[in-house]
């Protein structure tokens, strides 16, 4: 009688390690990091969806899988930023301010992609236009309440007075800040040595409250 060959062991040797298991490729956030890059450096009307596709090396058709349109990938573009720095309430917000000039130094790509976007909102029935407006209707208030927080309790009520524009001090205020930090930007992105963001940002901010403090 024949003996039987014994079927080979094939289970791992003791001590053996498990393959890694492959990263699963979130292709929305692909589309979306690279849509970002493309605008900053090419603005919104120059970029085409084929020139994002072709980065990734799919068709403009995979790109509209998951944006249903240009103007719906930049929204998601624009809106990633803002999700990436939540704001806080009250005087914290002018700190927070400051914070944010300093990172924006270490992120040119965001700082580029903002700049170059804001500045072309501003062209006729440029699809983000409406979103820029909203944007600084809702910073011009948080900042002005910010400023009015961080007032002497004998002051706010003078900087929170509207004025013959209708507009109160407080809101002039924020005005003047948000102007400061979107044309640092410019300054700093055309040459990164030429000014410190962070410190010019906090050096207006406290320039005006005082300026207010005075006043009231």
């Amino acid at each position: 009688m024949s003996e039987t060959t014994p079927a080979p062991d094939t289970r791992p040797s003791p001590g053996a390690e498990d393959p890694p298991p492959r990263k699963r490729v979130n292709r929305r956030e692909q589309i979306l990091r690279t849509a970002a890059d493309v605008f900053a450096s090419q603005g919104f009307h120059n970029t085409s969806l084929a020139d994002i596709a072709a980065m990734l090396d799919i068709t403009p058709a995979g790109v509209l899988h998951h944006f249903g349109s240009k103007t719906d990938l930049l929204t998601a573009v624009l809106e990633l930023r803002d999700d990436t720095d939540p704001a806080p309430e009250g005087s914290r917000m002018l700190d927070h301010l400051v914070a944010t000039a300093e990172r924006n130094a270490a992120r040119p790509g965001t700082t580029q992609l903002y700049a170059v976007l804001s500045a072309e909102s501003a062209t006729d029935e440029h699809p983000a236009q409406d979103w820029f407006r909203d944007r600084y209707v809702v910073l011009r208030r948080e900042i002005g309440e910010a400023v009015l927080d961080r007032l002497a309790p004998e002051h706010r009520e003078a900087a929170g007075t509207p004025g013959p524009d209708g507009r109160t001090p407080a809101e002039a205020a924020a005005a003047a800040i948000i102007a400061v930090m979107d044309g640092l930007q410019v300054q700093w992105l055309l040459d990164s040595g030429s000014v410190d963001m962070a410190a010019v940002t906090e050096l207006v901010i406290d320039s005006v409250v005082a300026r207010l403090s005075r006043e009231g």
